[in-house]
């Protein structure tokens, strides 16, 4: 195919009920331009058939003069994509649910059991070899595509694609907004796009070395720690900084996956899994009857906007984009990448987070001074484990998600380890290639 300046962009993923609609209106707000394309692939024909319909209705209604496909075979799509998003993962509520409760009837008490700790492992199990083969399509197709990854556990899958293939990868979080926006902007009682926060760390446990307010540069470190001191805020992450010297972001369920010991400070029952299926009905609802004819769809855009902005606030996924394919430059907030550098002491290949800058050659981290020693060790130790996790389950290496197991504080044991990853294997068997499967089951 050859290629012309019109943006083709395509969207892996997007029958998603809760995040399509929010991704669909950033690219059409920020990013296409008339005579641009925008590709929709979701192996779910239903959904993918109700986002073509919805993105042809709010283009329209937006004056956006684009061409827009779908397909449930992303390969047909591929050809000459300057940007692909991935938001893909099979039946996700439901297997986390497992992933939460499968350490918990070993003994293990967990914060979330998402992207650390022994359900990180099996979140990474389920999705780090539905992303490579993904990657690898990219590559075949579009080998000079940027490619945006918003499934958790994302710094894994950033490391695998990287890994695995040529591919420029950057791995979106919208943990830092949410951090400014809806915890410490309230606590102290100013807006969240007026607080600058500079951090470095690794994905939902990113110490802040910085944070300010915009324009006075008033330093609101002492402020932060005085008022979680006088309200019991965030009473994991007052002891973190305590302790290690940082406060990371983004809250204490978050970065508590990182600890054996946070339920100590966090008591909560999981991830509301019945607040997000009922979000997910709403959502659903919504679009069909927008596709149907029976709802405006100004209203749909001006709910999807507001949802936008409770989710990305002021540093959406289509920066990206805008910098490196638009020359529009862009500071990124939060970037996953591989180190490189950018935190000493810390192996290159490890996908850390840190702010970054995308432009017309590419995206790039901003580098940091030494941490300090406690949060360099306990960073070191969590690269390792998201390599090995990331190899096992691309690979098939039973020995390797076990080591990941072993390195990990909230395993007591190689029993333990070994009945996990057990029982893992026998809630998710379906979603995890059978080459893969065998090898993790030792055979």
């Amino acid at each position: 195919m050859t290629k012309t300046n019109e943006l083709n962009i395509v969207y892996i993923g997007a029958g998603s009920s809760n995040f399509g609609p929010a991704i669909l209106l950033d690219l059409l707000e920020n990013v296409l331009r008339d005579g641009d394309t925008l590709s929709l692939v979701d192996i779910n024909e239903r959904a993918l058939h109700l986002m073509d319909g919805a993105a042809h209705k709010m283009a329209a209604h937006l004056d956006r003069k684009i061409q827009v496909r779908s397909d449930t075979d992303r390969r047909k799509l591929l050809d000459g994509a300057d940007c692909v998003i991935i938001t893909v993962e099979e039946d996700r509520i439901n297997r986390w649910k497992k992933d939460w409760q499968i350490p918990q009837e070993l003994g293990i008490e967990h914060t979330l059991g998402e992207n650390r700790g022994p359900g990180g492992l099996s979140h990474t199990l389920r999705t780090a070899p539905l992303v490579v083969e993904i990657a690898k399509d990219v590559e075949r197709a579009a080998p000079d595509a940027t490619v945006i990854i918003l499934t958790n556990p994302e710094d894994r899958l950033a490391y695998a694609v990287t890994k695995y293939t040529k591919l420029r990868a950057y791995g979106y979080c919208d943990g830092l907004w949410d951090f400014r926006d809806h915890l410490v902007g309230p606590l102290l009682g100013i807006p969240g796009e007026r607080v600058h926060v500079h951090a470095a760390g690794i994905n939902h446990a990113v110490w802040i070395t910085d944070i300010r307010e915009m324009g006075t540069r008033r330093d609101l470190y002492p402020d932060m720690v005085k008022r979680a001191r006088e309200t019991g805020w965030q009473p994991f992450g007052l002891h973190l900084y305590e302790n290690y010297g940082l406060w990371p972001h983004e809250n204490d369920e978050h970065y508590g996956e990182y600890f054996h010991y946070a339920s100590e400070f966090v008591h909560r029952k999981g991830y509301d899994f019945d607040g997000h299926e009922r979000m997910d009905r709403e959502w659903k609802a919504k679009i069909e009857e927008l596709v149907g004819g029976r709802y405006d769809v100004e209203k749909f855009v001006a709910e999807t906007r507001t949802f936008n902005w409770n989710v990305f606030g002021d540093a959406p996924p289509s920066d990206v984009i805008r910098g490196v394919h638009l020359g529009q430059p862009r500071f990124l907030p939060n970037a996953n990448l591989p180190n490189n550098g950018k935190i000493p002491g810390l192996p290159d290949d490890m996908v850390v987070e840190v702010p970054g800058v995308a432009n017309s050659s590419g995206i790039f981290g901003i580098g940091f001074p030494d941490l300090p020693e406690p949060i360099l060790v306990f960073l070191h130790r969590e690269g390792v484990i998201q390599k090995l996790s990331a190899e096992a389950a691309v690979e098939g290496s039973r020995r390797k998600a076990l080591k990941s197991l072993l390195l990990d504080p909230q395993v007591r044991g190689a029993s333990m380890a070994e009945k996990l990853l057990d029982a893992f294997l026998d809630a998710h068997a379906d979603l995890i290639p059978a080459e893969q499967l065998r090898g993790l089951r030792g055979r």
